[in-house]
């Protein structure tokens, strides 16, 4: 595929992660450059190496903003990187940056309806989604920002692990950032505690503007990114720990083949050498990644576990 495609694109697809991550952007962009989605891109990287930058940066059409480093969760930079001047377009798309593209996806990327966020909204609603959490989103909504609406106006939340807004709605990703700041602990990771308002940190913080800001853009009514109206094109979200760089576990593993094909492109494109692939990305060592795919969640955290003992 050609990156340096002259075709008319209106949207950029923002990102982020740190150094473990990495990889994760890596696959993200090669899987639109494979798709032929020549979209610019905008990473943020948090703690990156100048080796994985200079890994990144050849798919084309990428810009890496670097972000202070900081013990709350990359994913709470989202409203901050969707409305950055890097962002040059009229749309901003923010995906996740542990999963990929599978086909050509440009048709989902392209927005329509400048009153219209295109992010997913969860059926049936969680869990989380209970009358004492939306009471304290509602305060929330109203103590900072003057007033809510008496309602909610959904009866769910949402995902955000894909977020398709237009430039309009800057001032709303600016209030989405600043109640992160203002309603999660400096420190917080992916999750909460189970039992708090905010247990999905980031994407909870959207969802209660979403419900009660009375000036948020409107939740669209279909999502396309899940392959449930196109199952050749989607983005496939990798979702649970470990990641497929790191190990694969069972969800994660249906998606292996995409995977494999997008490294595969990498190396046959010069973008990367075979031997800088992690071992788990490669075709031949599926096998034994498959046996352990089942227990990967508990051998991760043992993983985890050890390297904070040592290094405490």
């Amino acid at each position: 595929m050609n990156t340096n495609s002259n075709e008319a694109v209106n949207t950029t697809v923002v990102t982020a992660g740190d150094q473990a991550y990495s990889w994760g952007v890596f696959l993200l962009v090669a899987s639109m450059r494979r798709n032929g989605m020549p979209h610019p891109v905008v990473v943020g990287a948090m703690d990156w190496t100048d080796k994985m930058k200079n890994l990144v940066l050849p798919l084309g059409n990428v810009t890496i903003i670097d972000l202070p480093r900081s013990r709350q969760c990359v994913a709470c930079q989202k409203p901050t990187m969707m409305a950055s001047d890097a962002v040059k377009t009229d749309w901003s798309c923010w995906v996740d940056s542990d999963g990929l593209f599978v086909g050509d996806c440009s048709e989902w990327l392209a927005g329509n309806d400048i009153d219209e966020v295109r992010i997913k909204r969860c059926d049936p609603p969680p869990p989380d989604f209970t009358p004492e959490n939306l009471s304290t989103w509602k305060q929330d909504v109203e103590r900072f920002w003057g007033q809510s609406l008496p309602e909610s106006r959904y009866a769910t939340r949402v995902q955000s692990g894909v977020i398709l807004i237009h430039k309009k709605w800057h001032p709303f990703l600016e209030r989405w950032a600043v109640q992160i700041k203002n309603v999660l602990p400096s420190d917080v990771g992916i999750l909460m505690k189970q039992g708090t308002a905010y247990h999905q940190t980031d994407e909870s913080v959207l969802s209660s503007l979403l419900c009660f800001d009375t000036d948020a853009p409107r939740v669209s009514e279909t999502y396309k990114f899940d392959g449930h109206t196109d199952k050749t094109r989607f983005y496939a979200h990798f979702g649970y720990n470990p990641k497929p760089w790191q190990m694969w576990n069972t969800y994660a593993s249906r998606w292996r083949e995409e995977a494999f094909l997008t490294v595969e492109w990498l190396v046959e494109n010069g973008f990367v050498k075979r031997n800088e692939i992690p071992l788990p990305l490669r075709r031949s060592w599926w096998p034994f990644y498959r046996c352990i795919a089942p227990a990967a969640p508990w051998a991760w955290r043992a993983i985890k576990l050890k390297r904070k003992i040592f290094k405490s």
